[in-house]
Parts: structure tokens; sequence; C-alpha cells
């Protein structure tokens, strides 16, 4: 199901659990209507627990998905209003309690838990501190982090506060999205850096949280004697072997690699020199496997996307496909389906990428109108993601499906909204935010 090696007796039992919960609950679906997401194919594992839908962070779902024959039927199914900007990806899990359910965050400090069918609120939670990045779920706890420096793990079936664990440092945030992996136990991975702005300058830093209690277990600085400078506002991903790899800020810009199980520095690659430029990696890496060789791809803020061997972190290739800058360049998470990589751009030529993995050869270029922030989401032969611009009219952005073989378009929606928010795709259901508060469901009609 994902790259995490389930070695634990434990794990897997949670695990087998949601598969079967989520067999169970699309078991029988038919046809897709406006209101309610019943276009669930029967025989789906019906599951997005976490930012870019597994610990790969690729962007692809597993099983059946949307096809790009479906993509161009796509219509609002519901909508729920939540308070607050929604920036993060919404992620889909089976529940005992509610069924098929969707968590998100807002910036407005909301984190609220729907229906997956109707977009009915089962419960939400306020005054939690701003949201930037996307919950996840692991077996019955459900987290979050916020940019005052908090992590939160609740209780998924009512909302209760289980623990809350607060970053080291003078006024720490933490825009990182969490992934769980396991370690000498179940650990909860993400990174910490500074405010907008680096206003303080904190040290970056990767921590390792016990799941159960919320206590830290380990400490990673990116820079020595944990000096400030070298933020983490990258999402780690995780490998097979227990290895994590994370992107980092200014003077760095670059790569770390680290054992999940210790926090000990595996290797650190920069992609670009930063002379002051501030051109973070704020894009969270992505893991593949291309003829037996497993291999991490991301871009810079400042334009340039480099894949890199997993093992050393010396660079396979690496192209500047845009001039970046601070919060432009390549600033989404690209995505992969195992033939082409996906990659957004902030900055002109806005638009999407698809690259050969192999070589870095440009295989089509999709211009838009405005940046693209949203981290693209990949069905059966389509690319779907939001547009809208952070310096710009908010009330301008929607969503694009595009072909996965040449750009095409095929289909999109003017949400009058900039979506910033990373789409998941949930067998033929497309899930996503935007910046009016909008938790918004499409299925095929």
């Amino acid at each position: 199901m994902n790259l995490q090696r389930i070695s634990d007796s434990g794990q897997f039992l949670r695990t087998l659990a949601m598969c079967i919960l989520a067999l169970v609950l699309v078991a029988g679906c038919g046809s897709g209507q406006v209101g309610t997401t019943t276009g669930t194919p029967a025989g789906c594992v019906c599951i997005w627990p976490v930012y870019r839908g597994d610990k790969a962070r690729d962007g692809h779902p597993g099983g059946p998905m949307l096809t790009a024959g479906q993509a161009r039927r796509l219509k609002v199914a519901w909508a729920a209003h939540l308070d607050g900007p929604i920036d993060g990806s919404p992620i889909a899990v089976p529940t005992f309690q509610h069924g098929l359910v969707v968590v998100a965050t807002t910036e407005a400090g909301e984190i609220a838990m729907v229906s997956e069918n109707t977009g009915t609120v089962f419960w939400k939670r306020t005054g939690l501190g701003k949201f930037s990045g996307s919950p996840a779920v692991e077996g019955a706890r459900l987290l979050a982090a916020t940019l005052t420096g908090h992590v939160y793990a609740f209780d998924i079936s009512d909302g209760r506060t289980l623990w809350d664990w607060t970053a080291p440092g003078g006024h720490p945030a933490i825009w990182s999205s969490p992934i769980v992996a396991l370690a000498t136990g179940y650990v909860v991975l993400l990174g910490v850096g500074s405010q907008y702005g680096d206003h303080p300058l904190e040290p970056g830093r990767v921590v390792a949280l016990d799941l159960g209690s919320g206590q830290a277990a380990w400490t990673l600085c990116v820079e020595a004697n944990c000096a400030p400078g070298g933020g983490v506002w990258s999402s780690v991903a995780v490998d097979g072997a227990g290895r994590g790899f994370v992107g980092t800020g200014n003077p760095d810009d670059g790569v770390i690699a680290f054992d999940v199980a210790t926090g000990q520095r595996l290797w650190a690659t920069s992609l670009n020199a930063d002379q002051g430029r501030d051109l973070d990696v704020g894009a969270t890496p992505i893991v593949l496997s291309l003829s037996g060789r497993e291999m991490v791809a991301v871009g810079s803020n400042g334009g340039v996307f480099a894949e890199l061997d997993a093992l050393s972190g010396s660079v396979i290739w690496s192209k500047a496909l845009v001039a970046g800058s601070a919060v432009h360049g390549l600033i989404a998470s690209p995505a992969f389906d195992g033939e082409s990589l996906y990659v957004a751009s902030a900055s002109p030529p806005t638009g999407m990428f698809a690259l050969d993995p192999q070589t870095g050869r440009m295989r089509w270029q999709h211009r838009t109108n405005l940046p693209v922030y949203s981290a693209p989401a990949v069905g059966d032969g389509v690319v779907i993601f939001g547009t809208g611009d952070v310096f710009g009219d908010a009330h301008q952005g929607g969503l694009l499906a595009l072909s996965a073989s040449d750009g095409a378009v095929l289909w999109s929606y003017d949400a009058h909204s900039s979506v910033f928010s990373a789409p998941a795709i949930v067998a033929t259901t497309l899930l996503v935010g935007d910046t009016r508060g909008d938790l918004l469901a499409f299925v095929p009609g």
C-alpha cells in the first residue's frame, strides 16, 4: 500500500482493518450523483490518509482511480464551508463510527471532519492556531500541526485532544504536514521552521514524536550546533528502508536524508547556491524507483528541479525550469505516476511540466494564467491541480484536469477563489479546499 515496511504485527492489523473497512464501505456502490459521492467503484481501497496520499508523497493513489474520461465529466457533489482558507490537502479515511470521512484544516485554526458521501459535518474544533499543512491519520489518531508551533493528536471519532506538543524556540512555525513511520515504536515525523519572512529566524529541525504520548523521541537540527537557519517547511517522505527525506531552507536550500529510527543524518545535498536570495526547498520530495534504483525528486523555490540518488544524495540530473524567487518557483510538491514527473510552477512560465524521470527531458508543458501553488494529484491518465495567486486577487482561481499523456485540458472549474490546496483523489472522487473556506467534492456526472 505504501513504501513503509509493515514489519510490526500491530501496524499490520491496523492497516488490514482499515483496508477491510474501506472495502465494506464501497461494496455495491453504483453510479455517482450530484449531492453525494456514491460513484466510488466496488473493490477500491478508499484511503488518502496523509498529504500526497502515501509515505512516498507521490500524489498518485493505488488501485482503481479517477480516469481521464471520468475527469471530463466531473461535477460538484457537495461543498462544506469551513471557517477560514483551506491551504492544506484534505485527507480521507474509513472510520468505524462514521464510515468514510474527510478531514480538513484552515488558516483560522479550525479542523473539521465531514462525511465523504454528503459533506455533513460530524465534528469540528476551533481556536487551535493557524494551520498551513495537511492532517494525517494513523489508526484512531488524527494528527495536525500549526504555525504557532503546536502538534496535536486528536481522537478521530470525536475530535477530543489526546496530546499537544510544542516546538522549542522563540516563535517556531510548523508548515510541515505530519507522517507516521515505524522506528522503535510509531513516531510522528515533521519539520520545524520559522514564521513567514524568517522573523525571527529559528533553527530548522526534524522531530520524531512518540505517537502514543507526544513526547519527543529524537530531534535532528539542520545546521551545526542547532544554529538558526535551515528551516524545514517541507514535509517528510519515507522509503521502505526506513529513510526519511525532507527539503531545507536557506542557507542550504537542499534535501537532507536521515534514519527514521534514530534521526541520524545520512546525507545532505544543496540544489542551488542561496546567496542570500531565500531560495528554499519548500516542496516535499517524492520517493520513486526506476530500474531497481531508488531516487528522490524535488524542486526548489529557485526554479531548479533535481533527481537525487536515495542512498548517497548524489545528483542524477538537475534542470532549471523557471527563474524562481523566495515564495514562487517550484514551491508545490511534484507528483509521479510511474511514467512521468509532474512539476508545478508558480513563477513564469506558470503552469505544469511533465518530465521524463530518467533524463529530465520535458515531455510537455501547459501554461496557466495564474501561478500554481497546488501540488498535483495524478489519477489514471489525468493530472489535477489548483491555480491562484498568493499576492493577487483572492477571488480568481480554480481547478484544471490535464491529460497525463500530452497536457491537453480535459476539464476546468472556476472556483472564483484561489486554490492552493493539493487535491486528493479517493477512487473516483476528487477532494480539494479553496481560500474562501469551501471544502469541495467532485464526482463524474
